[in-house]
């Protein structure tokens, strides 16, 4: 039986690529991370687009290919008969030499040739459209996966990388490519979900006046059992065009949405699904509404590709029946909690409005000091009610304080923070997110609710000021604002400006021993105001009509 080069040609090239790549894993994966935040930030308006300019780490990932394949070419050029140095089509090789080493005949050399290079070239292409389809999909919110001007960034490069393939490049680089895409595809489907603001896509309503009317439902009413603050509302005894404290029913709220998928479920525990509110790496909101009712609501669940996690289910379920609990002032209610085919599900109120971060990307600080002194009041409210009943929140940041019409609203105490690892907790365990957490939380102390009265202050500040007061150029930096050198004095003063008396409750609220805050949402809220309960809620209301929208 005859020697064929291809023989040793071809396990030397994939085994010398597989190590050069498992060598250079470090790099792929920063690209990787680098294409997933900038194609998610593009879908949220956030970035460049794709005519800005690509990340640095996707431009060294570039560069370290062109390199490695250049001198892949210079190597097969160099052994003599390996064949894998040739490229593709008969009319752009010189089969020569092969037809000698090989001992072939006129037009056998060629089919040998293609018998390697054609099932290469068709692997190589199908595991780079599976590797960036997973940095697309897996961790990464919905809409990013879905939309057209990565779609069509996407065929440019199939069709880009055939050519090359066909007609550039020879059959070892090819080869090469194979192993290069094949470690690229497992290292797309471990990527961590990706976080921050870019992490999830919720497309916005417009705010739009709440009729006058909408108080009245009675379709709502027996939703709200856990709803004090809705109790006294002043609506039906007084004329005034001032909103109630507490929101309307979810009959009332309009939230624009998004069509399903083909792949997306109809109906979940009994809810029939309407539309996509928005979707992030590791849960999807819908917007539903219960067979026979009328009232719409917005259904939380879990990503299929998350179902396998026994201990995650677990917490799930348990934390939803301790939400359930979770007063409705200034909170988004929890009306149902159920489980559908192993899938849990959440059924919430339904919220118009935005989140706090995005308010402040797209129209910039509270600029009013009632506003300013609503949302400090609301939230102090919220946490007042979370704290009594032996609670944590670990995750009060502006991502997860919605604007809505009627007030602002604490959210996220279900799949955000649990999916992210932030879940709400009883106290002493579970991590935060960086620039809002207290020193306690960086070492082995208790963490218990004067953690959340200092994410507290960090918002208030977020608010007047634009950004977090410990927020910094790097993650060392953010620690070292926050267990050693302090605020920013300018954040501070952002408050300082609008409302002094506010500025010195924050500057409490942000003393590094636990022990020397305001001990709870409660304590928090007796240094901001004596006044009685209905009072407090007529100001929040009033404070509330001054926020730009």
């Amino acid at each position: 039986m005859a020697f064929h080069p291809f023989d040793v040609s071809v396990p030397f090239v994939l085994l010398l690529a597989l190590v050069v790549r498992l060598l250079s894993l470090p790099l792929l994966r920063r690209a990787q991370g680098a294409f997933r935040a900038r194609s998610s930030a593009m879908v949220a308006g956030t970035g460049a687009g794709t005519a800005g300019p690509l990340p640095g780490a996707v431009v060294a990932e570039l560069a370290a290919c062109a390199v490695f394949g250049a001198l892949l070419v210079a190597l097969l050029t160099e052994i003599p008969g390996i064949g894998l140095g040739l490229r593709m089509p008969a009319a752009f090789a010189d089969l020569s030499g092969l037809q000698r080493e090989m001992h072939l005949r006129n037009g056998a050399a060629q089919l040998e040739l293609w018998l390697v290079a054609a099932p290469a070239l068709a692997l190589w292409l199908l595991l780079g459209h599976l590797a960036r389809r997973r940095l697309l999909t897996v961790g990464m919110p919905a809409a990013v996966a879905e939309d057209g001007r990565l779609r069509r960034g996407g065929l440019v490069r199939f069709w880009l990388l055939a050519v090359l393939g066909v007609a550039v490049l020879p059959v070892g680089v090819v080869l090469a490519g194979v192993a290069f895409q094949a470690v690229a595809l497992v290292s797309a489907r471990r990527l961590p979900a990706l976080t921050g603001p870019a992490a999830v896509i919720v497309f916005p309503p417009r705010p739009e006046p709440v009729p006058a009317a909408a108080p009245t439902a009675p379709a709502t009413a027996p939703t709200a059992p856990a709803t004090a603050p809705t109790a006294p509302a002043t609506a039906p005894a007084s004329a005034t065009p001032v909103p109630p404290p507490a929101p309307p029913g979810p009959a009332a709220v309009r939230v624009p949405h998004q069509p399903l998928h083909g792949h997306e479920p109809r109906g979940i525990g009994g809810y029939r699904l309407l539309g996509r509110i928005g979707a992030g790496g590791m849960g999807t909101v819908y917007l539903a509404q219960r067979e026979g009712a009328a009232t719409q609501v917005a259904l939380k669940t879990i990503n299929l590709d998350l179902l396998d996690d026994p201990d995650l289910l677990r917490r799930f379920r348990r934390e939803a029946e301790v939400l359930a609990m979770v007063p409705g002032a200034y909170t988004a209610r929890v009306l149902d909690t159920g489980v559908d085919a192993g899938r849990p599900f959440l059924a919430m109120e339904l919220l118009d409005g935005r989140p706090l971060d995005a308010h402040l990307r797209e129209l910039g600080p509270l600029r009013a000091p009632e506003a300013l002194r609503a949302l400090a009041l609301a939230l102090a409210v919220a946490l007042s009610g979370v704290h009594r009943l032996g609670l944590v929140h670990r995750d009060l940041k502006p991502a997860n304080v919605m604007l809505t019409s009627a007030g602002p609203r604490l959210l996220d105490f279900g799949i955000a923070a649990l999916v992210d690892g932030t879940r709400l907790t009883a106290t002493g365990a579970g991590p935060g997110t960086l620039t809002y957490m207290a020193p306690e939380q960086f070492g082995d102390e208790p963490v218990g609710t004067a953690a959340d009265v200092w994410a507290w202050a960090c918002c208030v500040v977020c608010a007047a000021h634009g950004s977090s007061p410990f927020a910094a150029t790097s993650t060392g930096g953010v620690i070292r604002r926050i267990v050693d050198t302090g605020p920013e004095p300018s954040a501070l003063a952002a408050v300082r400006a609008l409302d002094p008396a506010l500025a010195a409750v924050v500057t409490r609220a942000l003393t590094p021993d636990p022990s020397d805050r305001p001990t709870d949402g409660a304590a928090l809220l007796a240094l901001l105001t004596d006044a009685p309960q209905e009072d407090v809620r007529a100001e929040i209301t009033r404070g509330w009509s001054t926020l730009r929208r």
